[in-house]
């Protein structure tokens, strides 16, 4: 199927909320992998590791899964084809909880569709009648994404938005689409991320999850770098009720909407 980006409000009538299906395993919080501004000022992104939030049997959910831990280039990066900035824990995080999510992916920021893979994969393996839309502000990204993903297996569970995430969680929240997990990754700065996280609330279904990458970023704690404050803007937004910091792992940081 040939993906085309169209206007977000074309699009939307077509979506039904996802059939019900078997549910996920228990999960579970990491508060001790939990690091403060500070800490994150010591590059650790590449020795934060992927631990399980879903209690699932063996290390890994498949040899899919298990893939990512191997298929690192020398810059520490996942190699899977596509261009793309994706620690193996980041890559293990994502496909983990695409696999599990109650409900369809929605992910903010496309650029060559590496993350959209990780996603479409874990869809498809895990059965579930599970869609990913995937926003970002650029057509050239959007187009790439396409590429990306065309051809692929679940590609027509895939679709692709080229509009602003903000307009995206708006329109998403005003047609009642509701998302089992929100992947952020469409901006690094503080007013960008801290403007998606006030719309969050109003596009998650009860206990889904969001998952910030660079939030374990040293950039973030550099008082002279104004192009990054992803852990400042989700910090003042979620870390109180009705959402709850449940981990981090690589550079990515785990939330869950617990209403």
């Amino acid at each position: 199927m040939q993906l085309a980006a169209m206007p977000i409000s074309l699009r939307l009538p077509r979506f039904r909320q996802p059939r019900a299906a078997a549910p996920a395993p228990a999960a579970v919080a990491h508060p001790r992998s939990l690091l403060t501004l500070e800490q994150t000022a010591t590059d650790r992104r590449a020795v934060t590791p992927f631990i399980k939030t879903y209690a699932y049997s063996g290390d890994f959910i498949n040899e899919e899964h298990a893939g990512f831990t191997t298929c690192a280039t020398r810059y520490g990066m996942i190699d899977i084809g596509i261009e793309g900035w994706l620690l193996p824990a980041d890559a293990l995080k994502l496909y983990e909880l695409a696999y599990f999510a109650e409900g369809d992916v929605l992910e903010l920021g496309t650029y060559r569709g590496l993350s959209a893979a990780v996603i479409r994969r874990a869809i498809v393996a895990s059965g579930r009648p599970r869609k990913l839309l995937s926003i970002d502000l650029d057509p050239g990204s959007t187009r790439a994404g396409q590429a990306a993903c065309s051809g692929q297996p679940g590609a027509g569970n895939v679709h692709f938005f080229n509009t602003s995430a903000d307009e995206a969680l708006t329109t998403f929240a005003r047609a009642g689409r509701r998302f089992g997990l929100c992947f952020i990754d469409h901006s690094h700065t503080e007013a960008d991320v801290a403007s998606a996280c006030a719309l969050l609330a109003g596009v998650l279904r009860p206990g889904a999850f969001c998952l910030f990458h660079d939030y374990n970023d040293p950039r973030n704690a550099d008082a002279g770098n104004q192009d990054y404050g992803v852990y400042q803007a989700v910090g003042r937004a979620l870390l109180q009720p009705p959402f709850a910091a449940w981990g981090v792992y690589g550079c990515c940081g785990l939330f869950r909407y617990e209403p």
